[in-house]
């Protein structure tokens, strides 16, 4: 990513249609700011997304001190606030998630990928804007009961991402509250988490050596990976990108998966549309062949 391109944004140029609600005196910036959240994270904000992004944008505002969206295009402009790309990215990205989501997709996952794996190496899974780590501690918790705690450990490494740096630290931490764990059962509870207080718990310390987050922007390049993956969750991710982006995350993903190897995206996620060298095996499921 060249992020100096960022400050050449004209906004005159941008065709957003804003919904009638923005002031009019913050429409040039409102503009701006989705021309630089496409090229910054590659988020895509739709006409009927407009007075969601606004929100996200204006309470940023009233959080860091700033008067109104106008500084804020300024200061991103000038470069002169450091913390304020990864604060504005941070609170535009969607980072609901919960565990065990999806549950026919994590079936497949269990029934078909895990048996298919390389029986002697070590399975590298990654999963993508893993927001607070329900994702990555569930495919730990599904390893743990299907190969034991012990072998699970020994066979797989799982690596969290997300450009959200306090996402990162909650994922490190491990700790959510009761309503993110609704879709564990009580033996899963009482065998994986222990209880923090009365409206959180914490992940076991015995599964967390098996995920490792780190953050990252799926729009900059390269990525930093120096081994492909076996497995690629992708889920609830393609939904925010516009189509060009999202099939070259795509492609990106099979040049960093190995042969063989497995994309898993969200069941109302599909690639019908796209020129992909994905081959589809289930609703959100492809391999590499």
């Amino acid at each position: 990513m060249n992020y100096a391109i960022m400050t050449n944004l004209d906004p005159s140029k941008l065709t957003y249609s804003l919904a009638e609600k923005i002031p009019t005196v913050e429409t040039a910036s409102f503009e701006y700011l989705c021309g630089w959240l496409s090229l910054y994270t590659g988020l895509h904000f739709p006409p009927n997304k407009h007075m969601i992004l606004y929100r996200r944008l204006t309470n940023l505002c009233i959080k860091i001190g700033l008067y109104d969206l106008n500084e804020m295009a300024t200061h991103l402009k000038l470069k002169d606030m450091p913390e304020l790309p990864a604060e504005v990215a941070r609170v535009t990205s969607t980072n609901h998630s919960f565990f065990f989501r999806e549950p026919e997709v994590l079936n497949y996952f269990k029934q078909k990928v895990i048996p298919s794996l390389p029986e002697n190496s070590g399975w590298r899974i990654w999963s993508a804007a893993s927001a607070g780590g329900e994702e990555a501690y569930t495919l730990a918790i599904m390893l743990a009961e299907t190969l034991g705690l012990n072998q699970a450990i020994a066979q797989a490494a799982i690596l969290g991402t997300d450009i959200s740096y306090p996402m990162i630290t909650q994922a490190e931490q491990g700790i959510y509250h009761k309503q993110k764990l609704e879709s564990v059962n009580e033996t899963t509870l009482h065998r994986y988490f222990h209880q923090a207080n009365a409206d959180e718990w914490e992940i076991t310390p015995l599964i967390k050596p098996l995920c490792t987050f780190r953050r990252m922007n799926l729009n900059s390049t390269p990525w930093p990976f120096q081994n492909q993956f076996h497995v690629v969750f992708c889920r609830n991710v393609l939904y925010y990108f516009d189509r060009p982006l999202q099939q070259e995350l795509v492609e990106r993903i099979y040049d960093h998966t190995l042969p063989g190897g497995w994309m898993i995206t969200s069941v109302t996620e599909t690639l019908y549309w796209a020129k992909t060298r994905w081959h589809p095996v289930s609703s959100g499921v492809y391999r590499k062949y």
